[in-house]
């Protein structure tokens, strides 16, 4: 019973939700929605490994491609059975044997000559051919190219003949007629290749 003057007091019967989390100090989490259930990954860092960087990574063969296959018939030469060359020719180098221009041999020349026809069998007939580029000699000069060729073929037979008295020896000088090689104004070895001593034996 109310006593007479006393009012009436109204107390809630509980407290709401948020009320309770301010009293006790704890939050709620809000009840999750089928948006928040889809959660996505965090971002990549740039320079992480991932299957896009190690296929570019990868580096394939073919393997077909990238075997060489030798056929063994064809790699190797044959030896032996060829038809042997007519006759043997030594070549001797005109610039190192004479002066330019000129076909005295130096005394040092006998003893390099004589080794170098060591193997020409006894008895044999030998041809020394001597040969000019095709630059003309200077104006002056006691002889021409056939004329210098002719001289400088003689001195080698010269040595032959004092060496190897049983080689019998044919001279001749052919000047630039017969070069070894073409020659080419601006490449100063093609006209040295065609000065030369040829001595052939066979």
């Amino acid at each position: 019973m109310r006593a007479p003057g006393q009012s009436t007091i109204r107390r809630p019967l509980s407290l709401t939700t948020a009320a309770l989390a301010l009293a006790t100090g704890v939050m709620v989490a809000p009840a999750a929605t089928a948006q928040d259930a889809d959660v996505q990954s965090p971002p990549e860092v740039p320079g992480e490994i991932d299957r896009q960087v190690l296929a570019e990574s990868v580096s394939a063969y073919d393997v077909p491609k990238s075997i060489s296959v030798f056929d063994v018939d064809s790699s190797i030469e044959e030896l032996g059975g060829a038809d042997p060359d007519e006759e043997d020719v030594i070549v001797l180098e005109a610039d190192i044997l004479f002066v330019p221009m000129k076909w005295d041999l130096p005394g040092s020349a006998s003893d390099r000559i004589a080794a170098l026809v060591e193997e020409v069998p006894e008895g044999a007939t030998v041809d020394v051919h001597g040969h000019t580029d095709s630059l003309p000699m200077p104006e002056g000069s006691e002889v021409d190219n056939d004329g210098l060729s002719e001289h400088r073929a003689q001195a080698v037979a010269d040595v032959l003949a004092a060496e190897r008295p049983d080689l019998t020896l044919a001279v001749e000088g052919f000047g630039d007629s017969q070069p070894a090689v073409a020659e080419d104004s601006g490449d100063p070895s093609s006209l040295a290749a065609n000065r030369r001593v040829e001595i052939s034996f066979g």
